[in-house]
This record gives structure tokens, sequence and C-alpha cells, in this order.
């Protein structure tokens, strides 16, 4: 070749692209970029594996600059590894020395390494800055690798490859993956050279394209064994010699594969890289195909198998924006471009003699040259929407033409048919001119017109046009002149029935006005057949409806076509707005889906299906009962309805075109079977729940009463103190438990009859809360805490206070028998106009699957805990009898909460009490007289055993020696039995309470129910002791009794 040399070696071409570089690496974009010395503040820190002069790292560095010189206080840095400089460990060392030095502690909010090799910078980064700082990776390769490899620049076995994917939690890093296609590229060459069966690498020396060139050696060897490889390196060659190599390739057999050239050149004693002189490279005489994206654009390089760099540059500043907005980059997705196509730079393949017909379909053309269309498609675009308006005005012309021809020929066949149509209707035509008075009135008509139905009615036309209308139809002829100045006044048409006595005719006359002015037309319709069938159909419809009110059936018709059901809907069912509506056919229509939508929502789809089923043919008929909610005076109301219906007419294709049918209010009807129906289960239910109940009861008292019966037995017989103490401890505990069985027995059986008694008491309801705690402390196993929660300091409330107490007394005894350790709390607060109540415990809770059985009867979770199983289903009676409802919430092991809610109604504040002030005697405290009113002897011997050791006890057998005892003894208190001979217990309290107002009298029943002991403390009884007696509640309430009377000496 003959070429100019310089004394460096290079040709004078490649001299002046090395000076030009030399001007950009020169420009002040340079110094943006580096690192400048200083304080770093807020900055993001850009690691480039390469130099500056690399081109796909340039255009990225120069797209985030762009993008970070809009945000206020944030400042970019560049640092240069280039690794091609770096043969040893050393030189990394260095590296991280002067980056440690530059940058100090201060880390930057962000890092974005360029190439695989800046990332060997993450430990390095992670150990000055800290771990988390977000990362951004645009690199050729998703793995890295140890870093003797690029320091090396060998290629990376796949044993010491790690992917990028399984760092990217750890590094908070995103990859932006720039690949290279090698398969696809290969496949590009063959199918532009045919006949290639070798391969030319172009690369230089830097880590990436020894990567490169390894996996061209495996992929040729693996697909392509019969293809020589040869690799031309920039460290092995000049520019000249590989352009001397390339100008003497064979081009019809060799493919020549361009990635990169840089080298590294000595000057002044310093070692600088030179950068891609590529457009030199490329005007060799063989084409170059390139790997990367920028080596195809404005290059001289003929093409290859890329991805549109541009999409990948945007997809790096959007993911850069992403990171600042706070999103962290391990959360980012890696990115791929899938954009990637064969691309050509066509002036390079009209250079290279390369025809783009060959090229693949999908090929993407750079800088290849508009076609006529293309430079002229303003022009053609107009031309030819010009020359379709035209087409279509002409085409429209034409329309238009035939359009009015049509219209002139259908108005001459009109106007013969209007002529026949006008003489052979049966129906009568009149034209009449309007004769006006001095006030513009109708003062009389004359016939203009008369059609022949006319001349054969009435006169011919000789006799009739030209007469005044007065002189031949006189008869109402007033009447007639004012509907015809309704028709001229008003514009409109009028119809009205007349009636023609000579010939007994019948007319529906129809007047308007007419196209000429003052006059009007007249049509006359026969309608004698119809008036005389329409009175024989009013009275049949008369008869029928007398007959369908006496049954409230209404009759219905349904129109499939239309969808519209014609019935009088508001006889059976009011409408929902409650106004009258008119009896005319207008109002008597409704549409299906009004029809439907009346009907209750559960029975509506089950209506649909039946008349489906009708109309399908699947059934004949139908006969189905249903609701309709309607709105009758503001108030929403139900109705039942029987509704009966059958196909009534066919169309031309068998398709059901009509229905007819009735509907029958049955709402009385339904609420007796109702009625039925209910008592019939109420007495099913009673029959089965007796059976359940004595069966239940059989085995619930025979349970205590064989304990009891069995220890009375041994208790006789023995003699060791420990052991009667035990057994009479046996008994006492199942004496109890048989007489809480009798009591819920007996609530049980009043509820369930109807009978259990609420009296509504006005009581403050802190002070009953305060009694429950009390009587419940003595049951609370040691170490359990009882606290009452009180919120209020006063609540007076109306409600049953002993049903009120019974059921806090049960919530709280069973809390106390199931929590072993811990606290038991129990309150009340106001949520609105209610009450709600809680007990809640530590103990061992209900099962989930157990809480709702827990108020049903005779469930007992734990068997060997004391207890009947009534008690909660008796709560749930009482609270539901009282307007409320109770529920529970436990967690197995952890305790439970039982709550309930009653209506609040607010009771009368009670006024401040003061202590009732009783005449106080002064009696030695062995001298104090008991009488015992008592007819049972076995009774007064309990009572005896009881008092005898601290009292002196009177006995009387009934009601009247009680008090005759009182009279003589004057006793200091008395036991009263309330069912005794002669006299009863209120009647002899009653005598007492004559002889004096102070003694106590403390009643003895075994009557137990709430209205008993209201009974017993409104009739001069000062307590209340119900059978069986408990010792210590006796001894107690005695003894409050005396206090409050008697001073002991």
């Amino acid at each position: 070749m003959n070429l100019l040399k310089k004394p460096f070696g290079l040709t004078l071409q490649a001299l002046l692209w090395v000076m030009i570089f030399g001007c950009l690496l020169a420009h002040p974009f340079t110094n943006a970029t580096s690192s400048p010395p200083g304080d770093k503040r807020d900055y993001v820190l850009i690691i480039n594996s390469y130099n500056e002069s690399s081109s796909w790292g340039w255009e990225i560095i120069t797209d985030i600059t762009a993008r970070i010189e809009q945000i206020e206080n944030l400042e970019v840095y560049v640092e240069h590894m280039n690794t091609l400089l770096m043969d040893q460990q050393s030189d990394l060392d260095n590296f991280r020395t002067n980056l440690s030095r530059e940058y100090g502690k201060n880390p930057p909010r962000m890092l974005i390494y360029i190439g695989a090799p800046a990332f060997i910078m993450r430990d390095f980064a992670e150990k000055e800055w800290g771990k988390g700082i977000p990362s951004i990776i645009c690199a050729e390769e998703d793995f890295i690798g140890p870093d003797k490899y690029y320091v090396s620049k060998r290629a990376i076995p796949h044993s010491e490859r790690i992917p990028l994917r399984e760092l990217s939690g750890e590094y908070n890093l995103t990859l932006l993956y720039a690949p290279i296609y090698l398969e696809q590229t290969i496949e590009l060459m063959r199918r532009m050279i045919p006949e290639m069966n070798r391969l030319v690498f172009v690369r230089d020396g830097r880590y990436i394209n020894q990567q490169y060139e390894d996996e061209l050696r495996k992929l040729l060897d693996t697909d392509y064994p019969g293809m020589r490889f040869t690799s031309y390196k920039a460290s092995n060659m000049s520019v000249d010699q590989l352009l001397d190599s390339l100008n003497v390739t064979d081009t019809r057999h060799t493919g020549v594969l361009f990635s990169s050239w840089h080298y590294t050149r000595n000057i002044a004693g310093n070692t600088e890289i030179t950068a891609n002189p590529f457009k030199i490279i490329a005007s060799s005489t063989a084409p170059l195909f390139a790997l990367w994206p920028s080596s195809v654009k404005n290059s001289g390089v003929v093409g290859g198998f890329t991805y549109d760099v541009s999409v990948y540059n945007r997809q790096i500043i959007k993911t850069f924006n992403t990171i600042l907005e706070g999103r962290q980059p391990r959360d980012i997705p890696f990115y791929t471009p899938t954009d990637a196509h064969p691309t050509f730079n066509y002036p390079a393949m009209l250079r290279n003699k390369i025809s783009p017909e060959i090229c693949p379909p999908d090929s993407v053309f750079i800088d290849k040259p508009e076609t006529f269309a293309e430079r002229n498609r303003t022009a053609i675009i107009l031309c030819g929407g010009f020359f379709l308006l035209f087409i279509l005005f002409q085409q429209w012309r034409i329309r238009v033409m035939r359009k009015v021809e049509a219209a002139r020929r259908r108005e001459s066949e009109s106007q013969i048919k209007y002529a026949n149509l006008f003489n052979r209707m049966p129906i009568i035509y009149i034209q009449e001119r309007v004769i006006f008075d001095e006030k513009h009135y109708p003062a009389d008509t004359e016939f203009s017109d008369i059609n022949a139905y006319f001349e054969r009615t009435f006169l011919p036309r000789n006799q009739v046009v030209g007469k005044r209308g007065s002189e031949l139809f006189a008869d109402s002829f007033s009447e007639f002149l004012r509907l015809v100045n309704i028709v001229l006044t008003e514009n409109r048409t009028v119809t009205y029935p007349f009636y023609y006595k000579p010939l007994d005719i019948f007319f529906e006359v129809i007047l308007s006005r007419s196209y000429l002015t003052d006059h009007i037309d007249i049509f006359c319709l026969d309608g004698t057949a119809l008036h005389k069938a329409q009175q024989k159909l009013d009275s049949i419809n008369h008869k029928l409806s007398l007959a369908l009110d006496v049954a409230n059936i209404v009759p219905w018709k349904c129109d499939l076509n239309n969808g519209t059901i014609l019935c009088d809907i508001n006889k059976p069912v009011k409408a929902a707005s409650g106004e009258a509506i008119l009896q005319n056919e207008a109002s008597l229509s409704v549409s299906d889906e009004c029809y439907f939508s009346k009907i209750h929502k559960e029975d509506r789809d089950r209506i649909r299906q039946a008349y489906d089923d009708l109309i399908a043919g699947r059934t004949d008929k139908v006969c189905e009962e249903y609701r309709v909610i309607s709105n009758e005076s503001g108030h929403w109301h139900m109705e039942w309805v029987e509704a009966l219906a059958a196909v009534e007419s066919f169309d031309a294709q068998g398709r059901p075109k009509t229905l007819v049918g009735t509907s029958q209010v049955i709402t009385e009807r339904k609420r007796m079977e109702q009625e039925l129906l209910s008592a019939r289960d109420r007495a099913e239910e009673s029959n089965r729940l007796k059976t359940a109940f004595l069966a239940n009861m059989s085995h619930e008292i025979r349970t205590p009463l064989n304990a009891i019966v069995g220890f009375s037995g041994i208790l006789a017989s023995t003699d060791e103190e420990q052991e009667k103490q035990e057994y009479v401890s046996i008994i006492e505990n199942n004496n109890a438990l048989l007489l809480q069985l009798i009591g819920d027995i007996l609530d049980l059986s009043k509820i369930e009859a109807g009978t259990l008694d609420f009296i509504h008491t006005d009581f403050d309801l802190n002070e009953l809360m305060r009694e429950k705690e009390n009587v419940i402390r003595m049951k609370v196993r040691e170490g359990v805490e009882l606290l009452f929660e009180q919120k209020y300091e006063q609540c007076s409330v109306c409600t049953d206070r002993n049903r009120l107490s019974q059921v806090i007394i049960n919530l709280l005894t069973n809390a106390a028998k199931f929590t072993q350790t811990g606290s038991i709390r129990f309150g009340y607060e106001m949520r609105g106009r209610e009450l709600y109540f809680w007990v809640s415990d530590t103990g061992s809770g209900i099962p989930a699957d157990k809480t709702e059985q827990v108020f049903e009867r005779f469930v007992k979770l734990n068997t060997f805990k004391q207890g009947t199983g009534l008690g909660l289903s008796i709560c749930k009676m009482i609270v539901e009898h009282l307007g409320g409802r109770i529920g529970v919430e436990s967690e197995e092991g952890k305790g439970s909460k039982f709550w309930f809610i009653l209506p609040y109604v607010p009771g009368k504040a009670a006024a401040q009490r003061t202590e009732e002030q009783y005449p106080v005697i002064s009696v030695e405290k062995d001298k104090l007289v008991i009488l015992i009113a008592e007819d049972n002897d076995s009774n007064y011997r309990l009572f005896e055993s009881i008092l005898r050791k601290e009292y002196t006890l009177l006995h009387a057998w009934n009601g009247q020696e009680a008090v005759e005892i009182y009279r003589q003894r004057r006793p200091h208190l008395v036991l009263m039995d309330i069912n005794m001979p002669v006299m009863n217990g209120y009647e002899a309290a009653a005598e007492i309470r004559k002889l004096s107002d102070s003694v106590p009298i403390i009643a003895v029943t075994a009557f137990a129910f709430a209205s008993d002991e209201q009974k017993v403390l409104k009739s001069g009884f000062d307590g209340y002791m119900a059978k069986p007696i408990n010792a210590l509640q006796l001894r107690t309430q005695i003894v409050d009794m005396l206090r409050k009377h008697v001073v002991l000496l």
C-alpha cells in the first residue's frame, strides 16, 4: 500500500483520527466528570472499568451527568480504572488506595459500576463506606469472578463464576445487562457470507475480549467444527499491520468480527491508552461485523446483531431515578434488552457490495436513504386525499340523483294509490269549508268534497257538495261547531263518538285541520259492530270482575316479545308509592323486570326458573307460591301470592308468544299453615325435650343422691373422727349439688312454662355487684384475686334484681370453679342505651369448637368438676327474657370472658339511706329467746340442733300457737314457717306485728322463687330463709338481726 508514514509508524489518516479524539478528551466534559479534590458532599460515584475513551462507558457517563445536573446539591464523580493497564495486584491496590484518599469516609449516595471488572471494588466500598449503598451495575456479563482473572486478563471458568443475582441482596444492587449475541452474530455473518469457513476476531487486550474469545472458540468447536478461527490482538500488531492483514483477507470465505481496539503507547515516559480507531480499521477492503451497538453507527462497520443502545441508556436513567425516589436496588428486577435485531450500516453495506436484499426480514438499517414515497409523503397524501374526496363527491352526486328520481316515481305511484284508496276505503271522508261570523267564530260549514263511501251511505255528490252543514245534519250541529273551533284554534285532532239515529249507526268521528285554509277534514269510521260487542263485553267483564273480586284473584297476560305484563298489580298488593292509578291499559301494564323486582329475593330465582321452564316447554303450567314486598302508607310489608300460568299463543316458529295466568293473595292461608306447622314442631320438640329432660334428670338427681345415701350409711358405722369429717364433707357437697340441681330444675320448668316471674325494681347496681363480690369471695381458691372493677360512682337501674343476681352469681361461681391461679374480674359499663356486663378469669378456658355448646342444657365440658350443667342455659334464658343477649370469648389454657348485654332502663336514684332505727333492748347473752314456729318435728329438730347451744328456744306447732306464745313470752326473735295448719305464717306474722312492730321475724319456706321472696318481705317479715336450711347462713342471719335490736350485756 502506498501510504504516507510518520515517525511513530502511523499513517497520516490514523494520526488525524488520534488528534481529533485528543481534542475530544480535552473538552471541558472531562473535567466535569473527573474526580475533583476537596470535600465530597452529596454525590454519586461512577467507577468505569475502562478508560475515558471507551465509547460505551462514555455514552452512559454522559447521560447520567446530564441527569444529575438537573438535581440541586448533587454532584457526580467519575473514576476510570483503566484495567488494560493493570497487570498485577499492586495496580489494583494502588487504585483502591487512591480512591480511599480521594473520598475518605464520606459515602456516596449511589455507586454506578460500568463493566464487570469495576464490581471487584464492592468489598472495598463496603469496608470504606458501609453496607447497603445503592448500586447499579452496567455490565457485559451477568456474573463476577476473582480479582486475578481481571488483572491477568484471563477468561473466568464456569466453576469460579458467581452470578450477580446471588449478590443482589447482600450488596443492594441491580444489574442492567448489556449482552453480546455471539451465536446470533455468527449466524448473521454466515447469512451475509454464505461460503464463510474462517472467522477473524479483531480485539484488544482487555479482559472482556479474552472472555469473548474463549466463548467464541467453544461455540465454533461445538456448532461450527469446520470453521477456522484467527485472533488479531492489539497487543501483537499495530493498526497498519491490522489493515494490511485485513486488506489481503479472502472476503468470500472469511468473516471479520470486530470488538474493540485499545492499545497502549509510551509517551514521554508514561503509558497511555489509545482510543478505538475503528473508523480507520473499517476502511479496509474486508467487510467488518461488530459486537457492540456503538461500533455499527457512524463507523463504517457493515453491521451486527445488537440491541438498541438508546433504549438501554434510557433504562439506566429510569433505574437511576427510581433509586433516587427511595426504592432499593435489590427490589428492582434485573434488566436485559429485549429489542436485539440484525443491525446494518446501509452506506457501509453498499460500499462493501453487500445487497440489502439478503438481510433478515427484521433487520434495522442505519443511514438508509429515503425512497421517493418517503421524501414526498405529504404531497402524496394530499393528492390522494383530494382524489378520494372527488370520488366520494361523485358517488354522493349519483346517489342523490337516483334518490330524486326514485322520489318522483314514488310520488306518482302514491298519487294513484291515494286516489284508489280515497274512493274505495270503507271510511267516510268529508272536506268542509268553515264559515265564520263577525267574531271569527265558526258559524256554519260548507261541503267541499266527499268520497264514494259517503255517497253509498248518505247522499250522492250532487246533493251534498256546496250545501251547508246545518241543512244536512242539523242535530248536534252546535256541538260540532265547538269542536271545529278547537281544531282550528288549538291546531290539534279531535275524536268523538256520533250516533246517527236514522240509520242506527255508531260512528267514530275524527276532525283535523286540512291543508287548505279555513278547511277541515272529517273521517267517520263505522263502529256499530264494535260498539255493540263492547257493550256485551262490558257486561261479561263486570260479572267476571265481581267473581274475581270475591275470590281475590287477579288475571294477567304476559307479552313475551315486549316483556310486559298486563295486570292490576295494585289490587292484591298496593303500589309502593301508595298513589291511586287510573284503570287503563297503560297503568295496568308493567315490565317483567318491575314484576320480578317486587318478588322477595329468596323466591325470585325460583320463580324465574319456573317461568323459563314453561316458556322452554319443560312444563305445561306454572303453579308457584312466593312472597311480594310492598310499601303501604310508608310501611314495608310482605304478602304471599299464588300464581298460576300457562302458554296462551305461539308464534310461527312454535315459540310461546303470550302467557296468561292469575295471581291470588294467600297471606292469610300461609299464616294459618305456618301456625299449624309451628304448633306441630312445638309439640314434637316438647315431646323430645320432655323425654330427654326426664332421662337427664334421673341421672343428675341419682348421682348426688347416691353419694348422700351411701355415705350416710357408712357414717353410722365409722368410729374414726377424721373419716367422719370426710364423709360429712362429701354429704354436704352433694347436698349443695342436689339443692342447686333442684333449684335449676324449678327455674327451668317455670321458664319452659312461661311462668317465671320478672319483678322490675329500682336499685343501685354498684351495691348489687359488691354484694356478689362478698358472696363469691369465700368460694374463690387461695391465691386467686377477685376484683369488681367499678367504673361509675353510682348507677341506678330498673330491672329484675334477683334474676340479674342469679346470672352474675352463676357466672362468678363458674369462674371460681375453673380458676386455680390468677384473677377473676367482673364489672359493667354503659354502651349507649345498653349495659354491658362481663366476668373474666384466667382459668382453664374453653376450646374454640365448644363455645356455642356451653349454653345448652346438661353440657359439662369438665365432667370432674361439680355442677349440674344447667346454670348457663338458665342464664341465657333469663338474659333473653330480659331483652338481652349473652356470649363468651375464650382461649383454651388462658381463660374465659363471659358477657351479657341488657337494655339500660335508668332507675330512680335512691335517696340518701339512713339506717332504720329500731328500739334497742339490753339482754344478757345467755338469756336470748327465739320462737320457732314449725309444724314438722324433723325440721324443728334441725333448728334445735343448730341453735340450742346459744339460745333459749320456744316451739309452736302452728301459727295460732305462735301468736299466743309471743303474747306470753315476748321472744327476742321469731323463726316463722310459712305453711302451717290453723293459721299460716303470713297470718301469724300479721298478728304478731299488731303486738310489736320491732321484733325481727324471719320467714322459713320451701318456696324459693323470686316472687315468694318479694311477697315475704312485703308481708311484715324482716328476713327470708329458704329450705333446706344452711346452718351457717341461719346463724349469720340471726346474729345480724339481733345486733340491730339487742345490746348484749
